[in-house]
């Protein structure tokens, strides 16, 4: 089997939970000379026009804002520096920093080294996750960051309810019909015009991820499947899942789309996919992104024939 990278996954930081619970140890590497701080803006990262991201030291953050109330979250040790995400206050215009631009993370995802794009992921993750939890989820009391950025805790003493980052996980499968010579996929109307992709759908709690594979793939197409196989899994910080790559067996081939998810369903075999894009009848229809699971599994599947 060909092998493909994943996007966003091979996080080449060392996270130091250990650093966390330490505030003393860790407001002394964020002011150092040597940290990196990672800003984040309306959800988008400042680029230079390499593009290269921009990480910034503390003092020169601290000349352009009031860094007091801007809480940095820890995202770990590499290359020798401590490197810091800091979500920036929400505003019509962007915030002057000393240049650059900002940009979203998947407009530029192609052209970033793969290290920096999963730096780049989290930081992203951490700072959504901290805009969606200011206040307590029990009370409804504000809440204040902690353990470097990794936990908010209520300010109600009474509740005093401690809440930590998670992540949804997703199932994403590519589905092979029973001679494993087509594969089949759909579109939703949101979606970039004539893309087709691979079936996927959130787990609900008390199912395994074999479950949501079969219900999630009769929900929606009227496919039943057997011989769910896990592949792979990526990180996807829009904004805060982790797809679970699998692929599945077709046990029929008869396609009923029963939730209207999707606006449509098809088999295609290789030789179809093979030619998404290019003269012919499937001149108009185009691939998931690059950086997307779905691609890989799709690329996988389209290596072995």
């Amino acid at each position: 089997m060909a092998s493909f990278s994943i996007t966003y996954s091979g996080y080449p930081l060392d996270r130091r939970a250990d650093l966390r619970v330490d505030a003393a140890r860790l407001r002394a590497v964020l002011t150092s000379a040597e940290a990196r701080i990672v800003p984040v803006w309306n959800q988008k990262h400042l680029f230079d026009a390499a593009p290269r991201a921009q990480a910034l030291s503390f003092s020169l953050l601290s000349a352009r804002l009031d860094a007091e109330t801007l809480f940095p979250v820890f995202l770990g040790y590499g290359d020798g520096a401590a490197w810091f995400a800091v979500g920036l206050p929400p505003s019509d215009t962007p915030p002057d920093l000393g240049g650059g631009e900002y940009r979203t993370l998947n407009e530029v995802v192609t052209l970033l080294p793969p290290p920096e794009a999963s730096i780049l992921a989290y930081a992203r993750a951490m700072v959504i996750w901290h805009e969606n939890h200011k206040y307590c989820g029990r009370c409804g009391a504000p809440t204040h960051a902690t353990e470097g950025g990794h936990a908010r805790v209520c300010i109600n003493e009474a509740c005093a309810h401690r809440s930590f980052p998670r992540t949804d996980p997703a199932v994403i499968t590519l589905i092979e019909d029973p001679t494993r010579t087509k594969a089949l996929l759909g579109r939703q109307a949101r979606w970039a015009p004539g893309m087709y992709s691979v079936i996927a759908g959130f787990v609900e709690p008390g199912e395994s991820l074999e479950e949501t594979v079969i219900r999630e793939t009769y929900e929606e197409t009227g496919i039943q499947v057997g011989d769910v196989r896990y592949l792979a899994s990526q990180p996807w910080p829009f904004p805060s899942s982790i797809m679970l790559g699998f692929r599945a067996t077709a046990l029929n081939t008869d396609i009923a789309r029963g939730d209207d998810e999707l606006e449509d369903c098809r088999w295609f075999t290789r030789e179809d996919l093979r030619s998404f894009g290019q003269p012919g009848p499937y001149a108009n229809l185009r691939l998931p992104n690059p950086f997307s699971i779905a691609r890989y599994l799709l690329n996988t599947w389209l290596s072995e024939g």
